[in-house]
């Protein structure tokens, strides 16, 4: 499932583990995913903004620090990364070239059809994890609510008929999942579900 990721969709899974460390979370959540999407330059960001999902209101709204920038991600955690289909130094090469050498490093937390079975793609890829902070003996590792972000992530996708997954489409999935701090959330800063979930469709036809 991994390969369908557009290259700002798989900068955001690796803003969300450099975000959770940098946090010290036990596990990823789908607030976690949301405040990676408020925080890259992404396809999501502008629109999530325009609805008051800012990365300061996300924040504050879960509770989570500005936290100082983390430390940089390591061989084995580009390692894990790769077992996802992500190729961590690509990430680099490409911020590299855009902003300026090392940018990446120093940015910590604040900056990013197969015919196989949805679910179980996203299982058999839990289960490939290399060691390391995001694999099966690391520190920080997808939950229950999240890996169902990415498989819904999925089935947005195939749903306006796009060949990739964008960070739109994580998004999507993140409004979509049945996920209690998200609902509170969205409550909290009284955004319109309904409205956003419009938006974010509508930038994703047009980045098609």
């Amino acid at each position: 499932m991994f390969e369908r990721f557009t290259r700002d969709a798989r900068t955001v899974v690796v803003s969300t583990q450099e975000l959770c460390r940098s946090l010290g979370a036990d596990e990823i959540r789908p607030v976690h995913l949301l405040l990676a999407l408020s925080e890259d330059d992404s396809g999501a960001r502008d629109v999530l903004a325009a609805h008051g999902l800012t990365p300061d209101a996300v924040a504050e709204a879960i509770g989570a620090p500005r936290a100082a920038p983390s430390a940089p991600l390591g061989d084995d955690d580009a390692a894990a990364l790769r077992s996802l289909g992500i190729d961590l130094d690509a990430i680099r090469a490409a911020v590299d070239k855009q902003f300026g050498e090392g940018a990446l490093e120093g940015a910590g937390s604040t900056p990013g059809a197969t015919g196989r079975d949805d679910e179980t793609d996203v299982e058999d890829d839990e289960e490939d994890f290399a060691p390391g902070r995001f694999g099966v003996g690391g520190h920080v590792r997808f939950g229950r609510g999240a890996k169902k972000v990415l498989e819904l992530s999925l089935r947005e996708a195939i749903r306006q008929h796009s060949r990739e997954i964008r960070s739109e489409h994580i998004a999507l999935a993140v409004l979509r999942t049945d996920d209690e701090a998200v609902r509170m959330l969205l409550g909290t800063l009284g955004v319109d579900v309904r409205a956003l979930r419009a938006d974010l469709e509508g930038r994703g036809r047009r980045s098609a």
